[in-house]
């Protein structure tokens, strides 16, 4: 079953109960493995049970991931484990926490934790520790820009992750920060806004979130900024991956608080 045909069968109300607000938006989240059937409140339990077992979820992230297990299964944990912050444990698998969720990554690439994983952080987790960082971090905070290939993609991540950033503390302030604080976040002073959060996104990729709040004729702002080891631990096409993948956690959690 393709998005088509998955949002054929769906009630088509567009009740804006979902996270994707519309019906075909939701259906290509469902196909694409970010978004599940229960999270349609329009759908009865069995014509979920009946949608699951006609359902195939194909895109090019899934072969992606195959290619990833298969680097992995050539590596060393127990040479990379101290360097990229993670846990090593007695069969050889690590530990890694993640945006405040602890995953287990096995020598064979596989990867577990608890509660429902995407595609996403699968790819994420795998190229973190493909990269295999070293170095400690600097306390030095600079801008996505600066940092190693920033630059040309810097307009994407304004787009992609500044800007939702912003519209999501705008819609609802005191509710973001409470998922920031979940996340383990912590406030912190000694930057140009009262709004600024410390982050750890991975092990080795902290963040500070800065937010200045609409005033008189100035417009909101938020901006995201980094150790500038970061790009030793990820690419910046990643980087934006990353922060991305927090904009679409704070908005899952932002629908469940509100059901």
């Amino acid at each position: 079953m393709n998005t088509i045909e998955l949002y054929k069968k769906l009630p088509k109300k567009n009740c804006g109960k979902c996270r994707q607000k519309t019906c075909m938006p939701f259906a290509l989240s469902v196909i694409k493995g970010d978004a599940e059937l229960s999270e349609c409140p329009c759908l009865t339990e069995k014509e979920i049970e009946a949608l699951k077992g006609v359902i195939k979820k194909s895109d090019w992230r899934e072969e992606l991931i195959l290619s990833l297990k298969e680097e992995a299964k050539n590596m060393n944990f127990k040479d990379i484990a101290d360097d990229i912050g993670a846990e090593l444990k007695k069969d050889n698998s690590i530990a890694i926490k993640c945006m405040g969720r602890d995953f287990i990554i096995s020598p064979d690439g596989e990867i577990t934790t608890h509660g429902h994983m995407t595609p996403w952080i699968k790819i994420l987790l795998l190229h973190y520790i493909r990269t295999a960082g070293k170095g400690k971090l600097s306390g030095k905070w600079v801008s996505y820009s600066e940092l190693r290939g920033g630059m040309v993609k810097a307009s994407l991540f304004l787009r992609d992750c500044e800007e939702p950033l912003k519209e999501l503390l705008e819609r609802d302030f005191a509710q973001t920060e409470k998922i920031f604080i979940r996340l383990g976040a912590e406030r912190r002073e000694g930057f140009p806004t009262e709004n600024a959060w410390h982050l750890y996104l991975l092990p080795r990729l902290p963040v500070m979130i800065l937010y200045w709040p609409p005033e008189d004729e100035f417009e909101s702002k938020a901006k995201v900024i980094f150790d500038s080891t970061a790009d030793k631990f990820l690419d910046a096409e990643s980087i934006i991956f990353l922060v991305e993948g927090l904009v679409k956690n704070i908005e899952a959690n932002l629908f469940l608080d509100k059901k």
